[in-house]
């Protein structure tokens, strides 16, 4: 059986310059192991890679 991922606390506060990236790289293994699975299931990884984007652009907050 495969490790399950976890996510983990930031160490940086949001304001912090190394924030963005430390969220990055905790979120990368996710997205990974999501895409992954897309593939195995038939799904186009470079479409499923652009939902991914627009899902996560509709959760931004208008400036």
């Amino acid at each position: 059986m495969a490790k399950a991922l976890t996510i983990s606390a930031p160490q940086h506060q949001a304001m912090h310059a190394a924030y963005e990236k430390e969220c990055r790289e905790v979120i990368a293994p996710h997205l990974e192991a999501l895409l992954e699975k897309v593939e195995a299931a038939g799904w186009d990884r470079r479409q499923a890679a652009s939902a991914i984007m627009y899902l996560s652009a509709m959760h931004l907050k208008p400036a």
